[in-house]
């Protein structure tokens, strides 16, 4: 697929059911300088949709680690007030918000200080923490997609591939090579949303997962709810918050995990990569970490703040999906949490909780300026649920649900 025919279509999936836009609405776009292509065209669809006003934030990087390499954390800390009242107006005029993931900006950049990287990041993370809560909650629609890039193309498909060669299996894995994705996407929605409705019937308290390198348990209070593939913002707009997605996700009590858990895809936390991860928890709290990729950003991670080591979020996905099948590791949390079963490290999403006005916190909603995923499934994978009356029910059996 080319690039133009690729760019038209996501802009086209994204604004009509990823964000759900309307007439009048604002809009803000994240994206790396590598993709900004992608990002334009996007924007451009917005306008002829009828946006009131487009806002693309260039995410460098590069340029993050630069800053980091020459300042000192007295420097590093400084957030202008311009971001701090963006966060303000984003609020204010309800800003929609879309992330283009693409993975070329994190391809041979270079080596970083991690300790200064992560105040630089941390601060800022603590600047917006006020809008991200809000669509961590639902108030206000969002969507994280993808762009191929050139240098992704080679990491994922060998030497000889190009961006266009990546964007024929991006446009599979999202259903754009055909021209009825938007039904698609639809008739997906509805599928997932009957398994979600079956499982949510059993009044799970508690999942236990089991392979050759897992063996982990995790709770969920009565008020957590299973959901997935779409979602609703607390005004009733259907919104997709991640494209692709078929995951079927929930918010554990962040006090309840017990036993190890081990990663079986790359993830890369805070800009580096990690592999083969194995977190040991006690009473909800990664106590330890083995990592035979990354052990230092791993450390790290779970030392920015409380939250960090306690999960936000436990999500099924099947080991027979697309996007498993296509055989490749995207480098891409994004699109490899979707071909494996996963676990989130950080804040949790209180729109699983069914509890009105009242304080997450007080149904076991972890908190935390940050929230990474985690793959952990495979094709030895068994998960078992222990309900509320007691009844033990196999729900997945050689990493696919049994119904």
């Amino acid at each position: 697929m080319n690039k133009k025919l690729y760019a038209d279509r996501l802009s086209d999936l994204v604004l009509r059911i990823g964000i759900n836009l309307q007439k009048g609405e604002f809009l803000n776009i994240v994206v790396s300088p590598d993709a900004y292509y992608y990002a334009q065209n996007m924007a451009i669809k917005a306008y002829e949709m009828g946006a009131k006003y487009v806002n693309i934030r260039v995410s460098d990087l590069l340029l993050d680690k630069e800053r980091a390499y020459y300042q000192e954390n007295e420097d590093l800390t400084f957030v202008p007030d311009f971001l701090k009242e963006y966060v303000n107006e984003g609020i204010k005029d309800g800003i929609k918000n879309v992330r283009i993931e693409c993975r070329d900006e994190r391809i041979g950049l270079p080596e970083l200080d991690d300790d200064k990287y992560q105040t630089l990041n941390r601060c800022y993370r603590e600047s917006q923490k006020p809008l991200s809560k809000m669509y961590m909650e639902n108030h206000l629609a969002w969507c994280v997609c993808c762009a191929p890039g050139p240098k992704w193309a080679k990491a994922v498909l060998g030497e000889d591939k190009t961006e266009e060669d990546l964007a024929e299996i991006l446009a599979s894995i999202l259903h754009i090579d055909t021209p009825d994705y938007i039904q698609y996407w639809r008739e997906e929605d509805k599928k997932v949303s009957d398994r979600i409705e079956r499982i949510n019937s059993l009044e799970i308290k508690s999942l236990h997962f089991e392979s050759s390198v897992t063996d982990f348990t995790v709770g969920f209070r009565r008020e957590a709810k299973f959901e997935g593939c779409s979602s609703i913002t607390t005004s009733g707009l259907v919104f997709y918050p991640n494209l692709p997605t078929i995951e079927i996700f929930n918010t554990p009590d962040k006090d309840t995990a017990e036993g190890y858990i081990t990663t079986t895809r790359p993830v890369s936390v805070m800009g580096k990569d990690t592999e083969s991860v194995k977190l040991f928890f006690e009473k909800g709290k990664c106590v330890k970490a083995e990592a035979k990729v990354g052990q230092k950003i791993i450390d790290d991670y779970l030392a920015i703040d409380e939250g960090s080591s306690r999960l936000g979020e436990i999500a099924l996905v099947d080991d027979s999906s697309a996007i498993s099948k296509t055989g490749l590791v995207f480098g891409s949390i994004l699109i490899d949490e979707n071909a494996s079963c996963h676990i989130a490290l950080g804040t949790g999403y209180t729109s699983n909780l069914h509890i009105g006005d009242k304080d997450s916190k007080d149904f076991g909603c972890n908190e935390s300026l940050v929230h990474t995923d985690f793959m952990v499934g495979s094709s030895d994978m068994r998960v078992t649920a222990l309900t509320y009356n007691g009844k033990e029910i196999l729900i997945m059996d050689n990493g696919n649900f049994v119904f």
